[in-house]
């Protein structure tokens, strides 16, 4: 076996030679740039000094070494023996075994995160419906949404193309599939007819080259019930290239439901309201309470859904049992405030930020203005009365909540909300974009004139009369075009330290 080393001066990979006691007779130029020892080092000395023990009766292995420096080393060595010595070719592979480990751990990551979610993930083969998109523009049609929109049966054959290729367990829970045997190589027997729309959309969506897409829509279990559900699918480019797709789920049947109890549960407060008007002072109280008890309900209805979960989730439940303190303290607020008038007391009256004010509003009624999709354009200036916070913001509350009841059915509400500096005056101003009042200004202030059906005729009236009990005066106009605005100017107060609000808008 015994060859000349300029034999081996080329080969790239690392060629060590010795007999059998264990002296290295050869030594190539890539043994010296792997392991660190000169050929004149190498050449003659023990084998196990520098390379440590080989294992026995093996050609090949992968076994672990450490060069000149004491670096730890993974070398893939093969081994031919005979005639009195052992030849050795070995290559450094330490860097490869990093990222194939590293490849591991990201996938084993991957796995964990795809099983551990409480929402439902697909991961689909979405080529095939790529290929019918090729073939049907190859046949001139460019107006993909058009032609969804004309051909219904196109949209559930591709649901029949695009193919299952892994869930998590969390879809088989969810979709009441027993075991991944039982589990549809496509995905339209899980859409139902009145969802395909949706699922066009997110076709829509992925050839107009969008990263991601959302919606709510219907979906369908493996027994046939339907249920409410999120419906989200991500594109990346690189996956959607290979016909890569991944989709989530997450039913939310529970919260839909919350919500028409919420719904049903503010009815019968404003029922109760009206047959319990025995005079003005009980009505009074019943109308000013109604929005901080909606609050609390809507709060412990939630604060009881993330308890109720398999994992409760204690930092939103304390979060909602703070804000139903909070709620609580704001209605014996107005309840012992109209106690105080009634008794001819007087406010708390004290320097009060405008800005403040507003946002605190604004925070208060943030589940009414999110639960109608209400858009608030808010120009507040940096200005200053004297007055009682909770009797302003009672004002400010009124006025907000008819301004979001006046959008047109089926239109989310667009509200102004302006403060500005008037001279003596601070003005301010809560319009919306509805239809306009339908009544002279003057009979809207007057008690139990309303002109909502389930109106108790309360509210302009107190606002009013906070107003002026404040030194102010309040109006109301309609607007050119459309919608009605309701504007309140107070005066002006002394010098007072300013501070800084959040920004809700």
């Amino acid at each position: 076996m015994t060859a000349s080393p300029d034999l081996f001066a080329f080969v790239p990979d690392s060629v060590v030679i010795w007999d059998d006691r264990g002296r290295v007779k050869a030594w190539n130029p890539a043994a010296v740039a792997l392991y660190g020892w000169t050929v004149e080092q190498a050449v003659g000395a023990k084998v196990e000094d520098l390379l440590g023990l080989n294992p026995a009766h093996q050609t090949e292995a992968v076994i672990e070494r450490r060069n000149a420096d004491g670096r730890p080393l993974l070398i893939q060595a093969i081994w031919a023996r005979g005639a009195g010595e052992t030849l050795e070719i070995g290559r450094d592979v330490t860097a490869q075994r990093a990222v194939e480990d590293q490849l591991k751990r990201s996938e084993l990551r991957y796995s964990s995160l795809f099983q551990a979610m409480a929402a439902a993930f697909w991961e689909l083969d979405f080529a095939p419906v790529g290929e019918m998109l090729r073939k049907l523009k190859d046949q001139g049609v460019d107006d993909f949404p058009r032609h969804f929109d004309d051909h219904p049966e196109f949209v559930r054959e591709m649901m029949r193309r695009t193919k299952v290729v892994d869930v998590n367990d969390t879809t088989l829970s969810m979709f009441g599939i027993g075991g991944r045997e039982h589990l549809a190589s496509s995905v339209e027997p899980y859409w139902p007819e009145n969802s395909s729309a949706v699922y066009a959309a997110s076709v829509k969506a992925a050839i107009s080259r969008q990263s991601h897409y959302m919606a709510e829509t219907r979906l369908r279990r493996r027994d046939g019930t339907e249920f409410d559900a999120l419906f989200t699918a991500a594109f990346p480019h690189e996956g959607l290239a290979q016909g890569a797709l991944l989709v989530g789920v997450i039913d939310i049947s529970d919260r839909l439901s919350a919500q028409a109890d919420l719904r049903r549960l503010r009815d019968e407060f404003a029922h109760a309201a009206r047959v319990s008007m025995l005079g003005e002072l009980a009505a009074s109280i019943a109308h000013e309470v109604n929005q901080p008890l909606a609050a609390i309900a809507t709060n412990a209805a939630a604060c009881l859904r993330w308890l109720s979960r398999e994992e409760p989730d204690l930092a939103r439940a304390i979060g909602l049992t703070s804000r139903i303190g909070m709620d609580s303290q704001r209605a014996a607020n107005v309840i012992a405030r109209v106690r105080n008038m009634a008794s001819k007391q007087s406010a708390a009256y004290g320097p009060l930020s405008i800005r403040d004010l507003v946002d605190e509003t604004l925070l208060f009624l943030r589940d009414e203005l999110q639960g109608r999709q209400a858009q608030v354009v808010k120009t507040v200036e940096r200005l200053n009365v004297h007055g009682d916070r909770v009797q302003l913001q009672q004002v400010l509350v009124n006025l907000i909540m008819n301004a979001i009841q006046a959008a047109a059915p089926g239109h989310a509400p667009r509200l102004r909300l302006s403060a500005t500096d008037c001279g003596d005056e601070v003005e301010i101003v809560v319009a919306d974009d509805g239809p306009g009042l339908t009544a002279s200004p003057d009979s809207l202030f007057t008690s139990f004139y309303s002109t909502k059906p389930e109106g108790m005729g309360l509210g302009l009236p107190i606002c009013r009369s906070i107003v002026e009990s404040h030194g102010g005066r309040i109006d109301a106009a309609n607007l050119p075009g459309a919608g009605a605005a309701f504007t309140v100017r107070l005066p002006v107060s002394g010098a007072i330290p300013r501070s800084e609000a959040m920004d809700l808008t």
